[in-house]
């Protein structure tokens, strides 16, 4: 059971693999165009290197002498002890130190260190500097103003200003061809900065201590101000509470109080009024003898009374008397005017209801305006209060600030002319021995790192834009056919290498091994000869019955290769000057055959466009299993076309990286307008790993 929950996920270990197997193609890829295109690289470096050297041969020597000062963290001309001032955060001291070295590099220093130095009206700064000096003025402008503008721009363009990591120490570095000259600006610009520190905290020193000159006069106009309306504000509201003491104790009471009371009264008036509301829009909406207090009344209670009597009356009579008798009209009389009597009660019930509505909002509105001028009353009071409060409160504001302001004025005024600036000397510049440009090291690194940068990118830019074979893939690109094998790039093809091709050769067709192969190249010396002799090798070890033809009347290499020298070759039997089987000579390797060129006739052309050719290649087939054919190069010749016709099958050899699109695609086109039919092709003198099969690509 425990087995049964273990999984194994092999997908992850077959992706990292792909990977790891992508990246090895693309690391061997570079390396590869990197030694194809090496006389690039090495080239492109060479020329930056040359170009390093002659820079630094050509370039005028330049000395930089530095100086440094100190920064320190108390603010020039600031007023009160060190123990009042408080710790500048990390930000301010940024901000400092920003701001000095924008001090450095303005217009107002280098006018004063110009001026310092006597640098306008001479030519020092321009002849250490190798710039003319300026001999005339321009349009509005004089000859010394221009000559000062030209100064000022070569002091702040060869001046130098750095700040070391976080520290308060700022270097000056001024650059020419001068040492002496170098060290001479680089000190001025620190005294200067100093003077112009010390002359700022003077100056800011002076600023303060009129401005708290003027706050205070300005205090103490508002402590005068705050304590007149004090005084009259508090004998304004002395008199009236005269007055209010003089009332009767039996009258007087808190708001407090009266407010809690009329507050009491204000509810039962609310009640009473809603009670008697009440009892008013019942009386109004519904019938006058149906209201209670009609019901209830005792006069009205008689009065109804004696209404029904009569209207018994009337009934009992009617049962006797017609309604014109004289007792009839007595009775209907009667009831009547006890009808109005009641009606006019019942109105005069409601009367009472409507005015006992009445009363009772006039009472809560009385109520009300009661509330509202106690509490006026109250809010007078407390503003009174409120207002002599806050005069008291701003007379003392006005006093405590008039009273640090005169403090901080007196001890402004007794530290005045003591107060040390916030820029100190560190280091002074001294004339330097060695000149600081051109740095040889750095110049000739620098030049090298470029080289190879530009030599990287141009072998890249060179592989990129290549259309030369170099793989299977760009072969089946470029020509459409399919690879056969690769041949590494030695002196001497080993046999074993072609015995992958030739075991391919064996599934070329069909039928198998094809009777006759036709052997032939783009070009001249990409390696077909040698790859004919080393593939009868090959087949020969597979058992196989070979039959070389060296087809190559023009060139003939195959003699040299297997080292045999007959008289008489092909052209002897192409022209009935002997038979095949006289001139097929064995090459001193088991199962390998040669028909060598023989005598180089004028014109092979001729002698292979005669029927000879089927001929012989009919009379030799039946004996051998395969028949080679060593054919020229197929551009530029028309021997190859006419060879390639009789063959059976052809195979295109391709040196790796020689071979490009348009060469080679009309290589092929001509030997198939010509009939051949190409199996393949044979990559040769490979730098690298021109095919590789990668299992984790597509699944």
């Amino acid at each position: 059971m425990a087995d049964s929950s273990i999984r194994i996920d092999p997908g992850n270990g077959s992706v990292e693999e792909g990977r790891a197997a992508r990246a090895v193609v693309t690391a061997r890829g570079v390396w590869t165009a990197v030694r194809r295109h090496r006389v690039i690289l090495f080239g492109t470096m060479a020329l930056c290197v040359l170009a390093g050297v002659i820079f630094i041969l050509l370039s005028t020597p330049d000395y930089q002498a530095t100086a440094s000062v100190e920064v320190e963290d108390v603010p020039a001309g600031a007023a009160g002890s060190a123990s009042a001032q408080r710790p500048q955060a990390p930000s301010d001291n940024e901000a400092l130190m920003q701001t000095e070295l924008e001090v450095l590099r303005s217009r107002s220093l280098a006018e004063d260190v110009a001026r310092e130095l006597a640098l306008i009206g001479n030519r020092t700064l321009f002849d250490a500097m190798k710039v003319k000096r300026p001999e005339r003025g321009s349009a509005s402008l004089s000859q010394r103003q221009v000559e000062t503008e030209a100064v000022i721009r070569l002091l702040r363009d060869n001046l130098k200003v750095e700040l070391p990591g976080k520290s308060r120490v700022i270097r000056i570095s001024f650059t020419s061809a001068d040492p002496v000259l170098s060290a001479r600006v680089a000190n001025s610009y620190a005294d200067s900065l100093i003077r112009a520190d010390l002359k700022r905290g003077f100056e800011s020193g002076v600023q303060a201590r009129r401005f708290l000159l003027g706050e205070l006069d300005g205090a103490r106009r508002d402590l005068e101000r705050a304590e007149r309306d004090l005084a009259v504000y508090a004998a304004r509201m002395g008199s009236s509470e005269d007055a209010q003491s003089a009332r009767p104790a039996s009258s007087a009471g808190t708001s407090a109080t009266r407010l809690a009371q009329l507050n009491a009264f204000r509810a039962q008036a609310t009640a009473d009024r809603i009670a008697a509301q009440k009892r008013w829009e019942s009386a109004r909406l519904s019938s006058v003898e149906t209201l209670p207090e009609v019901l209830n009344n005792g006069a009205m209670q008689q009065l109804m009374a004696q209404r029904a009597q009569a209207r018994a009356e009337l009934v009992q009579q009617r049962q006797f008397r017609k309604a014109a008798h004289p007792e009839m009209r007595e009775a209907h009389a009667r009831l009547e005017a006890l009808d109005d009597q009641a009606q006019v009660m019942a109105n005069t019930i409601r009367a009472s209801l409507k005015e006992q509505y009445d009363v009772a909002i006039h009472g809560e509105k009385q109520i009300e305006a009661e509330i509202s001028d106690v509490e006026r009353a109250a809010l007078a009071e407390r503003g009174r209060g409120v207002q002599m409060s806050i005069l008291e409160r701003t007379v003392d504001t006005y006093r405590l600030l008039h009273d640090s302001l005169l403090q901080r004025y007196r001890d402004m005024a007794s530290q005045a002319g003591f107060q040390a600036g916030r820029i100190q000397p560190l280091d002074r510049a001294a004339v330097p021995s060695r000149p600081s440009s051109p740095d040889i090291g750095s110049t000739m690194l620098l030049a090298s790192l470029g080289g190879l940068a530009l030599g990287l990118l141009l072998v890249g830019a060179r592989h990129v834009f290549d259309d030369a074979v170099t793989s299977a893939d760009t072969l089946a690109e470029r020509a459409n056919l399919p690879l056969l094998g690769t041949v590494p790039a030695t002196d001497r093809p080993v046999v074993e290498t072609f015995v992958p091709i030739a075991s391919s050769l064996l599934l070329a067709s069909s039928a198998g091994l094809p009777r006759s192969i036709l052997v032939t190249s783009a070009q001249e010396g990409e390696g077909k000869s040698s790859t004919v002799h080393a593939l009868a090798l090959a087949l020969a070890k597979l058992d196989r019955r070979v039959l070389v033809i060296d087809g190559d009347m023009r060139r003939p290499r195959q003699r040299s290769l297997f080292a045999v020298t007959p008289e008489r070759g092909i052209s002897e039997v192409m022209t009935g000057q002997a038979k095949a089987d006289e001139v097929i000579v064995a090459s001193g390797v088991p199962g390998v055959s040669l028909l060598l060129s023989g005598a180089i006739p004028p014109n092979p052309a001729e002698l292979l466009s005669t029927a000879a050719l089927d001929v012989l290649l009919a009379g030799v087939q039946d004996q051998y299993d395969t028949v080679l054919i060593d054919a020229p190069p197929i551009l530029g010749q028309p021997d190859t076309s006419l060879l390639a016709a009789k063959a059976q099958t052809t195979v295109l050899v391709v040196e790796w990286g020689r071979n490009h699109h348009g060469g080679l695609r009309v290589a092929v086109d001509r030997l198939r307008r010509a009939g051949g039919a190409i199996v393949g092709a044979v990559l040769t003198k490979q730098e690298g790993r021109a095919f590789e099969y990668d299992y984790h690509r597509g699944g």
